[in-house]
């Protein structure tokens, strides 16, 4: 094996069932158009001339000239290979050495692999995908384990493959179905925004990252996003007549009729699925059920789009929790992802990793994350 920067063709030419979004050719170019530091590596078979794991490596200042190497989505290749140990610890050794090179004292990743299937309501599945092997394979590597540490580490997800729309909308919990059909009957109308409208994306997400206590991406995210990811992103915007929103049974004139936006999110298509990346509501209206029916337009979009899955994306299944409950209400299952780990370079990297600390919680059984 060899390890090597690769070409934007070699990279997007690799495939892997871990593929995300945020390790693509699109993040790596959204990350050098914003001025920061970023590189395409990977392993290659020299016998085959195949690409066996790859990683977009980005860099972020510290201090003393040294650099946060982060790897988001974690290093991709096939974990279901009989040498995934072999190719894991050849890319971990030959990266660690890269970003040495480079001022990097710490490598941060986020695999996107589940590891362990779990159900609904956040059982674990007997006989399900499991991945704890690769968990105990990096921390044997010289990875810490942080758990959630800035990373969507728990998700939710639904898939569509073999399935009929109308079957997947029957799938829904009744309150669900319910609410959607309120909106629909008091004329809620769902569509995509412009890259001129995207200051409605913007404000209210804005005003619901306020009011609920969330980090607020921006309109540079926004904006960048659909840059580089093209039509796989999708800014969508759900809107109610002036005269519904003020309690009226008709308009009274052409004012009254007009569409007032009252729900918006943002969706990225990646590999076999589409995820829900952020969104927000006006709470007075939530009897309207917009952000219900954003995702019900966006799961009809994704199944005709001939994509596997539609990942509702970050949660914590906690019982209780009013994010966990809208989106268990569309009848899919938790996703528990491996989590962050973190792998110290040198003695600065010993000392900065040293003073990271783990992130857990309950879970709605009450057991430990893992």
């Amino acid at each position: 094996m060899e390890f090597r920067e690769l070409s934007e063709e070699e990279f997007e030419r690799a495939r892997f069932g871990c593929d995300n979004f945020l390790q693509s050719v699109e993040m790596y170019r959204r990350h050098k158009a914003l001025g920061r530091e970023a590189y395409l590596v990977g392993v290659r078979d020299k016998k085959t001339q195949a690409v066996v794991a790859k990683g977009v490596i980005m860099t972020h200042k510290w201090y003393l000239g040294k650099k946060l190497c982060r790897v988001p989505g974690g290093w991709v290749l096939d974990y279901e290979a009989k040498n995934w140990q072999e190719v894991l610890g050849f890319l971990t050794e030959q990266a660690k050495e890269f970003c040495a090179q480079r001022g990097g004292i710490v490598i941060e990743i986020a695999p996107n692999v589940v590891a362990q299937a779990r159900d609904g309501e956040n059982n674990i599945v007997r006989g399900g995908e499991d991945h704890l092997a690769v968990k105990a394979e990096l921390v044997k590597l010289g990875y810490k384990y942080l758990g959630e540490y800035e990373c969507t580490k728990w998700t939710y997800a639904l898939d569509l493959k073999d399935k009929e729309a109308e079957e997947i909308f029957r799938s829904f919990r009744e309150g669900h179905r319910r609410v959607m059909k309120k909106g629909i009957k008091s004329g809620v109308k769902i569509r995509e925004l412009s890259n001129g409208e995207l200051g409605i994306l913007d404000g209210i997400i804005a005003d619901t990252a306020k009011r609920r206590g969330f980090h607020d991406s921006g309109m540079d995210y926004y904006r960048t996003m659909k840059e580089h990811f093209g039509d796989r992103v999708w800014h969508m915007v759900a809107e109610a007549p002036r005269y519904v929103l003020a309690g009226k049974v008709e308009p009274e004139d052409e004012d009254d009729k007009k569409m007032v936006p009252i729900a918006a999110a943002m969706f990225v298509g990646s590999g076999e699925e589409v995820i829900y990346l952020c969104g927000g509501s006006r709470a007075e209206y939530k009897k309207l059920g917009a952000p219900h029916l954003i995702q019900w337009e966006m799961i009809q979009r994704a199944k005709e789009a001939g994509y596997m899955r539609h990942n509702f994306y970050g949660m914590k299944p906690v019982k209780g929790s009013g994010v966990y409950m809208f989106k268990q209400g569309f009848h899919g299952y938790v996703r528990e992802m491996l989590g962050m780990f973190a792998l110290p370079i040198g003695m600065l990297g010993k000392i900065y990793t040293a003073r990271l600390k783990e992130i857990t919680y309950a879970c709605i059984k009450g057991e430990e994350g893992n």
